[in-house]
């Protein structure tokens, strides 16, 4: 039991019992072939992706497309990275302004002069 079947094997096991089938069936299996590979070929492909295509930056016929979309990937990747790093910088610095105005009011809490 340990035989493995190419694909030509394969091939002819479904051939055979292709042909122990009735006509009726048959049709509604290949009616239902028809519709799978209608459905495959009208399948949607998500706006950004369509819009790639239609540029020329993604596609089976040319290798510059993906690597421009690789390296446009990467950009925006970094760019994000970027602007998270200094948002996220800025956000953790403390405004030292809140701290003096307390000191010249004399209104800093007590906790503030604990070390």
């Amino acid at each position: 039991m340990n035989h493995k079947l190419n694909t030509k094997e394969i091939g002819q096991l479904l051939n055979r019992s292709a042909a122990q089938l009735d006509g009726k069936t048959l049709d509604k299996l290949q009616s239902a072939r028809r519709t799978a590979l209608q459905y495959q070929q009208t399948a949607q492909q998500a706006p950004v992706m369509a819009w790639l295509t239609q540029h020329g930056l993604v596609g089976h016929h040319s290798t510059t497309g993906h690597k421009t979309l690789n390296w446009g990937i990467a950009t925006l990747l970094l760019l994000v990275l970027l602007g998270g790093s200094l948002y996220w910088q800025q956000a953790s610095e403390h405004d030292s302004a809140d701290i003096d105005i307390a000191i010249l009011t004399d209104d800093l809490p007590v906790d503030m002069y604990v070390d």
